[in-house]
């Protein structure tokens, strides 16, 4: 009997990559086999879109993530989450958009849920931001926010549900 990539994960990964898969409304993602560069990654065919998920903190891996987009012509996201995923460490999120001249890499993104519950992924300050929905990936010219007490609530529901998610994976 072989592993599916559930058993073979963290329960944050786990979590988190189950958070990405309802937004994009994907319900059976094939796990990435190959030598992609990338830890532990799913792949969501009927969205081009490639989710990799990672303990690790800190942004190791732009390289791979740049060339697994590339070469699979995939929207490709790396989910960086820690042990302690919006307790102690923040969740971040690297993305490489695939393009006609490359991909496109934008770092250190968050998650943020909107007021109809739209999942996006924002930067700290002003630049591009990503939509995951039921089309996939979209990106972003303006921030989905109209205040910054809008943003604050935005990032404060999205982390209140990582949180919420990340306890029911452990306990099962």
């Amino acid at each position: 009997m072989s592993l599916m990539i559930h058993d073979v994960l963290p329960s944050a990964s786990v979590a988190l990559m189950n958070y990405v898969l309802a937004a994009l409304g994907c319900d059976e993602p094939a796990p990435l086999f190959g030598n992609s560069g990338l830890p532990g990654a799913v792949e969501c065919l009927d969205h081009n879109v490639i989710i990799a998920m990672t303990s690790i903190t800190e942004p190791m891996f732009d390289q791979a993530l740049q060339r697994c987009a590339a070469t699979r012509r995939r929207d490709t996201l790396l989910i960086r989450h820690g042990f302690h995923p919006e307790t102690i460490d923040p969740v971040r999120i690297d993305v490489a958009l695939r393009s006609i001249t490359g991909p496109l890499l934008l770092t250190d993104l968050s998650f943020f849920r909107d007021r109809d519950q739209g999942l996006h992924l924002v930067p700290a300050r002003g630049g591009l931001s990503v939509k995951l929905g039921r089309h996939g990936v979209e990106i972003g010219t303006r921030l989905p926010w109209n205040c910054l007490w809008d943003r604050a609530a935005g990032l404060e529901c999205a982390a209140a549900q990582i949180v919420r998610a990340c306890r029911s994976e452990n306990q099962g």
